[in-house]
């Protein structure tokens, strides 16, 4: 018969408590805020490399990797914050 605790163990057998409760919203605000910077800013990268292949290229390729980097590197600083 398979033992249904209710105890929050890992495979290795050890307790886990859990910890504060991780504020969502502020990651989800800053990839809305990332979405709308790539959306009213790309034509401005686009324009200011002023080349024809490479323009479109860092407008729509580098630029919104960028952006998620960002928001990623701003979600784990935020993280990192909240738990120390």
């Amino acid at each position: 018969m398979i033992n249904m605790s209710t105890e929050t163990t890992t495979i290795m057998g050890r307790e886990e408590a859990l910890g504060k409760t991780y504020p969502l919203w502020i990651e989800r605000l800053f990839i809305l805020a990332a979405v709308f910077a790539f959306v009213f800013f790309s034509s401005d990268v686009n324009e200011a490399v002023g080349h024809d292949l490479l323009g479109p290229f860092v407008a729509y390729i580098a630029y919104p990797l960028a952006l998620l980097a960002a928001v990623e590197l701003a979600g784990r600083l935020l993280q990192q914050m909240r738990t120390s």
